[in-house]
């Protein structure tokens, strides 16, 4: 049941992000002058209706009872499932870092400093995929949903860390997806193969193919199948008007070409 904890009005957290029907806070906690670390805490959005309601409610109390049962270093860790003042269910995580992988990307772009360094990349890479195999192996769950925006870096990669466990999915003991009635939810960019064919077999191998994305946009600079930026240009971003609908959908699933200057010219 909601544990006792007082969670502030919204305007008196920072935000941190948002997603459909949800936006997430930071809620520092100083208990009686004491400094503990903050939270991070997901928040049914007010202005919903009641049949979104109770849908946000569901999916959130469903990833508070996953989230419950997980520990490990590189995933975001349980809290507290409680409500807000305003009588929103709230579910309080580990405060993983002010930023997402996919904000540190956007700021290196903007700023035209290129790709990050291969010590970074194979940082994030090796604190990812430890975070999976404990996902896969350990807890026999699919996270579903892999991509830049989804892993919260503390600091200067002090820790690398997935968050977003409401669509996982469960493994059964040869690591696949084997109940019809569950679906690979995932975010298009970043979906793999099998996830956009008709009958195709989902496992844990589903989780593999967006993280390598997810690496490859730490190389781009750029969401996967997107036009890229053109570094130093004033719009840094694509316009409705250049973009090719049937090659982006013709692209989705498969490996992009690395950008020419990850290429080692050795």
């Amino acid at each position: 049941g909601p544990v006792s904890v007082t969670i502030p009005a919204s305007p008196f957290m920072q935000k941190l992000g948002f997603g459909t029907g949800v936006s997430v806070y930071l809620m520092k906690r100083s208990p009686r002058g004491l400094s503990r670390s903050p939270w991070a805490v997901k928040k049914i959005n007010s202005g919903c209706s009641q049949s979104q309601r109770s849908l946000y409610q569901r999916r959130l109390r469903e990833e508070a009872q996953t989230l419950r049962n997980l520990q490990h270093p590189n995933i975001v860790g349980y809290r507290a499932l409680t409500e807000a003042p305003d009588g929103s269910l709230c579910l309080a995580m580990e405060f993983g870092g002010e930023k997402s992988l996919n904000d540190l990307i956007e700021e290196r772009r903007e700023q035209g400093l290129g790709m990050f360094p291969a010590a970074t990349i194979l940082h994030v890479a090796l604190s990812m995929a430890r975070g999976l195999q404990y996902l896969h192996t350990e807890q026999r769950l699919l996270h579903g949903d892999i991509k830049s925006p989804n892993v919260v870096v503390r600091g200067a990669f002090d820790s690398v860390k997935i968050c977003d466990v409401g669509v996982s999915l469960p493994l059964d003991e040869n690591l696949a997806v084997s109940d019809p009635e569950l679906s690979y939810v995932g975010t298009e960019p970043w979906k793999p193969p099998e996830a956009l064919e008709p009958g195709g077999i989902i496992s844990d191998r589903s989780d593999i193919f967006p993280l390598g994305l997810t690496l490859w946009e730490m190389l781009a600079l750029s969401i996967p199948h997107l036009p890229l930026p053109q570094s130093g240009s004033e719009e840094d971003s694509f316009s409705e008007e250049s973009f090719d609908e049937d090659s982006y959908y013709a692209a989705l699933g498969t490996r992009p070409a690395l950008p020419p200057e990850a290429l080692d010219p050795s």
